[in-house]
C-alpha cells in the first residue's frame, strides 16, 4: 500500500509545472519515506522495551523536525502568496474627474437590484461598467463582502481572462502538497506516539526552537515559486 501511495505522489509531483514546488514535493516524499523506514526499524527492534522504542523514535524524529517544519511552512506561505497575487490584480481605475462618468454610474446604481439576493444573482451577467459601479461603493447598493468579492472575480475574468484560472492551477498544486504534508506529519506523529496534531507541533517547536533560518529559506523559496 505504501509503495502505491508513494507512486501516486511521485506522479503528482512530476505533473507540477512549477520547478520550486516540484522540488519541495520531491523532498517531502523523501522525508515521508524516511519516516516510514524509521518506523519499521524502531518497532522491529526487539532489544528495546516499549519505552525504549518510544524514546528512540522521538530521538530520530528530532533529526528531521526541521524538515517537517519547513514543509508545513512552505505550503502555508505559498498559499498566502497566491492570495497576495490575486489581491494585487489591478482593474481599470475610475476617473474621479469624469463628471459624465459619475452621472452614468449613478444611473447604474439606480438600476441595480435592491435586494442582496437579486444583486448576488445578477453579478455573473453584469457588464464591466456595472461591476465597477458596484465595486466603487458596495455599501451604496447593499453589497456585502461576499457579493463584492464575486463582482471583483467577474471583473478580473473580463479584464484579465485566464488569470484566475492560472492562479487556481497554482493553488491546486499547493493543495496537493498540503495534503501530502499532512500525511507525512501524521506518519511522524504516529512514529513518535503523539496523541494529536497539537502535540506534534509542540514537539517540533521544542525540537527546533529557533526557526528563523527556516522561515528565511521559506520566504526565499516561496518568492521564487510565486514569481
Amino acid at each position: 500500500m505504501n509503495e502505491r501511495y508513494f507512486s501516486i505522489l511521485k506522479d503528482q509531483a512530476a505533473g507540477v509545472p512549477n520547478a520550486t514546488v516540484r522540488t519541495t514535493f520531491d523532498r517531502l516524499i523523501e522525508l515521508h519515506q524516511d519516516i516510514m523506514a524509521t518506523t519499521a526499524k524502531v518497532r522491529g527492534d526487539t532489544d528495546l522495551s516499549a519505552q525504549g522504542r518510544t524514546k528512540k523514535a522521538r530521538d530520530e524524529m528530532k533529526k528531521n523536525a526541521w524538515k517537517m517544519i519547513r514543509a508545513k511552512a512552505f505550503a502555508s506561505r505559498l498559499n498566502e502568496r497566491i492570495d497576495e497575487k490575486r489581491a494585487k490584480i489591478e482593474l481599470p481605475a475610475i476617473d474621479k474627474t469624469d463628471a459624465a462618468g459619475a452621472v452614468l454610474r449613478s444611473q447604474v446604481r439606480d438600476r441595480l437590484p435592491k435586494s442582496p439576493q437579486e444583486l448576488k444573482a445578477s453579478v455573473p451577467t453584469m457588464s464591466l461598467l456595472y461591476l465597477q459601479t458596484l465595486l466603487e461603493a458596495p455599501e451604496l447598493v447593499g453589497a456585502d463582502r461576499e457579493i463584492a468579492e464575486a463582482a471583483r472575480t467577474r471583473a478580473i475574468n473580463i479584464v484579465h481572462p485566464g488569470k484566475l484560472d492560472e492562479l487556481e492551477r497554482e493553488r491546486a498544486a499547493v493543495q496537493l502538497l498540503t495534503n501530502a504534508t499532512a500525511a507525512a506529519a501524521d506518519a511522524m506523529r504516529d512514529l513518535a506516539e503523539l496523541p494529536n496534531v497539537h502535540a506534534l507541533n509542540d514537539f517540533l517547536n521544542q525540537s527546533v526552537p529557533d526557526q528563523r533560518h527556516i522561515q528565511a529559506d521559506v520566504e526565499r523559496e516561496t518568492e521564487l515559486a510565486a514569481a
